[in-house]
């Protein structure tokens, strides 16, 4: 029997269906000729004075666009972006009308947003208000698609297949250099030089699946072999068409999962005869085996989804690919459990889905990288070894590495607490501090204790040797002794949350300054869902070496006209982590050159003997602006006000969620999602901010569980449909 809201979610299907079909084409292109009137109407009297034919401010002409936005779709969305963050018509021109100014900017959204945006940097194009802003039709699918393994799912991928020493095993696969998340499925495909290594990697394989050794006259195999196999190894008997097969099913298990049907048993053992003609059929018998291990469905995660079954071109991932797509998305290798409901002919419903997804999560035994791995993607903290340092002057130790472990404990502790999780990462008060853990041995359960990762130490005894290291990781934390307690408090009004963890300030700073455009980047990427463009080719981005001037003085050259149309969307939201220094270190002031002193700074005979620095007090404000939320919109004073207000704000936790839907659906989200991305809000809106809650609403949403062949739709819903389904959400 169907539970009623069921029922009343395929009407509305259905329903949206049937409005959907009913609208003719010339209705929808009658409402979208009068908006492309409105918006040339509103480009002539606003834009081309100084965007025209004569005058071309910053090289840009509006009055030759073409309507076919497709064709110059360029020139739109820089359009859309300035009528957006309000940025055009300039205040000393007069305004557009708020209401034509509306009208035009939805219209634009939705035009320019019907391009397929399949690379990680360009997710935020969507339209934030689109997604979240208007109610949505429940459904979603995502493309049927082959996924090609990432360099951690191959590691898995090793590790099922065969659990002794994998020496010499080279990874084949690789990922984007770009920042941030890195695993879309539509990115990557196996060519030649990769294939030519799963070939050695599967000889290697097989070599260890089936190594032997002849003891007192018998076939021995070694540890960590497949017995099934190493019978095969015998070159003075012949194999039994039974023991081939036997052996087929054993390696499909072990690398696909399932069992191989009719067909692929009969070309596996054609395959075998093929290569036993020679004589050596233990050879033969390690050619059909490492067959199996570089087979498409082995290296890529197959999703093309079973027959539908809801009346729409849809498709529900089959029991396997089911499987294999949560345990991928979690982990790195398929899930046991997972594994016995696909034997079981269970997971063919998102009931079924949802019990195992929130079985994995809640099971602390069950590893779960990919938790990590997304948190690391997001922020970017683990870049900070990446970043050359020179050897810090006052001699306190700079050991990124420590610094990164120190700030995964800490995700991982905010992952185990699972409340409010965005606004700890971004506000909590807690760190762990060069933790490192070790066995206790004089305890019987020998517990795991908590020492410190790094110790300074001791001065040399002898006076003429001077110290090292002055002061260890502990210090840069602003700790004067290693804290036994841990995550213990940071010291009070210095730092909170990731932003202010050393690991995510150094890796983005440079080698020798902070950068605060980058991480004004970072914030309006990440936090705001807003988009930054390129560096122009041919320009050069360097801060003046004016040692006499702050950083922050120095930046001003980004406020020149030219620059500013994009650094005022970074500049003002990375000053304020001028609070620290570009070892990740807290300060109140800032080092500069005192040209005076270093001038008077000579000796008897007039030589100069070296500059002169003095201390000034920090400037730590900054500004959050055009962030599509006005009640985000201000200045602030410091860098923890600045993100305590972003913690709190609805606009940031969703565009959480955006990121949060890339990572693990392995693709970018579209106009067709926002049901999807709604419903994992509301999901972890209501369960206090739960990433398991979240987790679990993704995982189980159309957008993971259907395939389609089609494209997505990625037409703007028509307000007939919006308002059949309005209570879907309900």
């Amino acid at each position: 029997m169907n539970h009623p809201k069921s029922a009343n979610l395929n009407c509305f299907r259905h329903i949206a269906v049937l409005v959907l079909s009913a609208l003719t084409p010339n209705a929808i292109v009658a409402a979208a000729d009068a908006e492309w009137v409105l918006t040339k109407e509103v480009i002539q009297s606003h834009c081309v004075k100084c965007h025209g034919p004569s005058k071309q401010e910053g090289d840009i002409r509006l009055d030759d666009l073409r309507t076919n936005i497709a064709e110059d779709r360029s020139r739109w969305i820089l359009v859309r972006d300035q009528l957006r963050d309000g940025l055009m018509p300039p205040e000393k021109e007069p305004p557009i009308e708020d209401k034509k100014r509306q009208t035009i900017l939805e219209w634009l959204s939705q035009q320019t947003s019907r391009q397929k945006y399949s690379l990680p940097n360009e997710g935020n194009l969507i339209p934030h208000d689109l997604l979240f802003s208007k109610p949505a039709i429940a459904l979603a699918s995502s493309p049927a698609r082959v996924w090609r393994l990432s360099p951690d799912g191959y590691k898995g991928f090793v590790t099922e297949v065969h659990r002794g020493r994998t020496d010499g095993i080279v990874q084949p696969f690789t990922v984007i250099p770009e920042r941030g998340i890195k695993d879309f499925a539509e990115l990557y495909a196996i060519d030649e030089p990769s294939t030519e290594v799963l070939l050695r990697n599967a000889d290697l394989i097989v070599a260890g699946q089936t190594a032997h050794e002849i003891k007192e006259g018998k076939l021995q195999g070694k540890n960590d072999t497949i017995g099934e196999f190493v019978k095969l190894m015998d070159p003075t008997r012949e194999p039994a068409r039974s023991q081939l097969e036997s052996a087929v099913q054993t390696q499909f298990r072990l690398a696909i999962g399932r069992k191989a049907d009719a067909q692929e048993i009969e070309r596996f053992l054609a395959l075998y005869e093929k290569c036993a003609t020679a004589g050596d059929r233990p050879a033969a018998v390690k050619t059909m085996l490492a067959a199996v291990l570089v087979r498409a469905d082995a290296m890529y995660r197959l999703e093309r989804g079973a027959a539908g079954a809801d009346g729409s071109s849809r498709r529900m991932l089959s029991p396997l690919e089911l499987a294999r797509a949560v345990s991928l998305a979690l982990g790195d290798r398929r899930e046991g459990g997972m594994m016995q409901a696909v034997e079981k002919g269970q997971l063919l419903t998102k009931e079924e889905a949802a019990t195992h997804v929130r079985r994995i999560l809640d099971d602390p035994k069950i590893k779960k990288p990919g938790l990590l791995r997304f948190f690391r993607e997001y922020f970017e903290y683990h870049r900070a070894p990446d970043v050359f340092k020179d050897k810090p002057r006052d001699k306190i130790k700079h050991v990124p590495h420590i610094l990164v472990s120190d700030t995964d404990r800490l995700v991982l502790h905010i992952l185990e607490q699972d409340r409010e999780v965005l606004r700890e990462l971004l506000t909590t008060q807690l760190s762990f501090v060069n933790y490192n853990t070790k066995v206790d041995k004089s305890k019987q359960d020998r517990p795991l204790v908590g020492v410190p990762f790094d110790v300074v130490p001791p001065p040399d005894k002898n006076p003429k040797n001077k110290p090292e290291w002055l002061g260890g990781v502990d210090t840069v934390y602003g700790f004067a002794e290693w804290p036994k307690e841990q995550p213990t408090l940071l010291p009070e009004d210095q730092r909170i949350g990731i932003l202010m963890q050393p690991s995510w300030l150094i890796a983005w700073s440079t080698n020798f300054d902070n950068d605060p455009v980058r991480r004004g980047r970072w914030l309006r990427e990440r936090l705001l869902g807003g988009t930054v463009p390129d560096l122009p080719i041919g320009v050069v981005a360097q801060v003046p070496d004016d040692p006499q001037f702050t950083f922050r003085e120095r930046l001003k050259v980004t406020r020149e006209a030219k620059c500013w149309k994009c650094h005022q969307q970074m500049d003002e939201l990375g000053l304020p982590f001028e609070n620290f220094d570009h070892y990740g270190r807290y300060r109140t002031t800032e080092t500069v050159r005192d040209l005076e002193a270093t001038e008077k700074n000579v000796d008897k005979k007039g030589k100069p003997l070296g500059p002169v620095n003095r201390e000034v007090p920090l400037d730590t404000s900054g500004a959050i602006a055009n962030s599509g939320d006005q009640r985000l919109d201000g200045e602030v004073g410091d860098p923890r006000e600045m993100l305590r207000r972003l913690a709190d704000s609805d606009r940031v936790r969703q565009v959480f969620v955006r990121h949060v839907f890339r990572y693990f659906l392995g693709r970018n989200e579209t106009l067709d999602d926002a049901f999807t991305l709604q419903e994992a809000d509301r999901a972890y809106r209501e369960s206090g901010g739960s990433f398991k809650a979240l987790l679990v609403s993704l995982l189980t949403s159309d957008s993971f569980l259907f395939r389609s062949d089609l494209p997505h739709s990625t037409e703007p819903i028509p307000k007939a449909v919006q308002s059949t389904t309005s209570g879907v959400q309900e």
